[in-house]
């Protein structure tokens, strides 16, 4: 005779696990036969929020009296580190610009490339920096959340206190096994810690702590950006932090900030349109566009700069939020998105993960 199924829906986490009471013809729930026969093994958990792989269900116990086997478990949700999961495979840019006040990207004259970007994508209304200036405290909140000293000047990563023995959005890559590089425009040599104008170390973070610069990590993974374009094409990086030169990025000429608005635009309007065209990026990446700190010039707000999220996943064109996001939502919206666990200092950030679909 016919064996009638009796089917519930079951919610786990984000997934729904069908439990039906019958005959097992798999490990993923359901009881084994009552006549004894084994469980086969469970199935794959399903995968966390944020990229983590579900964990392999344990296989069916033999069924005596009817045990059934035991259901595969559900992956974790994005807090845990790992490949796994619906955005673990994205691949996420940078690219940090220098000095400017929000008030003279957003809307300017001056740079139409970048607003014709914060036309089709995203923008942070109420972004800020870390509070600290100059540069350097910036550059390191965004990979440690905290500024790592007082600020007042930006030594060289071999310069008292650095390096600095403390775990970074580095040290986080590395424990995942998720392939990453910082490419520096004119650094020349992989790992210069001096400066070579227009290079300046100070705009390479990952330089300065003790596990990326005192290791074989450092020539590995901080080098010229004359290699990205290679690969880029190859797909092979799934974070890539991207810093122009110190023309590129507007910094120079420091006392014509207008002209280095057109500079930075020009080179953006030169570059990212190579990232907007390659496959990692058609997959679902993620490029964010920002500065490191603001001037404050003409009145403007000391903290306030712009954050530009740029994707084909954006959840509208010209999409915006003025929720109060900073340097260190930047941290925690890249551990969200690669399925990393969040360093202690942005346990608490808003993720903003809002612009994406």
């Amino acid at each position: 005779m016919a064996r009638r199924l009796v089917c519930s829906l079951v919610p786990v986490v984000t997934t729904l696990i069908i439990a039906c009471s019958g005959s097992s013809s798999d490990g993923t729930g359901s009881p084994a036969d009552p006549n004894g026969s084994s469980g086969s093994s469970g199935s794959s958990g399903s995968s966390g929020s944020s990229g983590s792989s579900g964990s392999s269900g344990s296989s069916g116990t033999s069924g005596s009296s009817g045990t059934s086997g035991s259901s595969g478990t559900s992956g974790s949700s994005g807090s845990s580190g790992g490949d796994g999961g619906s955005k673990g495979a994205i691949t996420i840019f940078t690219i940090v610009m220098e000095n400017h006040d929000y008030a003279e990207i957003v809307g300017s004259p001056d740079a139409p490339y970048i607003n014709s970007l914060i036309a089709s994508y995203g923008l942070a209304t109420n972004y800020m920096d870390s509070g600290v200036h100059p540069s350097l405290p910036n550059y390191l909140t965004m990979i440690s959340g905290a500024p790592q000293f007082g600020g007042g000047s930006d030594p060289l990563p071999q310069a008292a206190p650095f390096p600095v023995t403390q775990q970074n959005l580095g040290t986080q890559l590395e424990a995942a096994k998720i392939p990453w590089k910082s490419y520096q425009e004119s650094m020349g040599t992989a790992c210069k810690l001096s400066n070579g104008t227009p290079y300046a170390p100070k705009h390479d973070p990952f330089l300065y702590f003790t596990d990326m610069q005192a290791t074989a990590l450092c020539a590995a993974k901080n080098v010229d950006y004359g290699s990205f374009a290679a690969d880029l094409a190859a797909g092979t990086y799934r974070y890539m932090w991207i810093t122009p030169n110190l023309t590129s990025d507007g910094h120079d000429p420091q006392t014509a900030p207008l002209t280095g608005a057109k500079n930075s635009d020009a080179w953006a309007a030169i570059e990212i349109p190579k990232i907007l065209a390659s496959t990692a990026y058609k997959n679902g990446g993620v490029l964010f566009l920002t500065w490191d700190e603001a001037e404050g010039r003409a009145g403007h707000s000391k903290d306030q700069i712009p954050m530009i999220v740029i994707s084909p996943n954006i959840k509208s064109p010209g999409f915006t939020s003025g929720k109060p996001y900073s340097h260190k939502s930047y941290l925690a919206t890249v551990e969200d998105l690669l399925g990393l666990p969040r360093l202690a200092t942005v346990m608490s950030e808003p993720t903003m993960t809002e612009f994406l679909k």
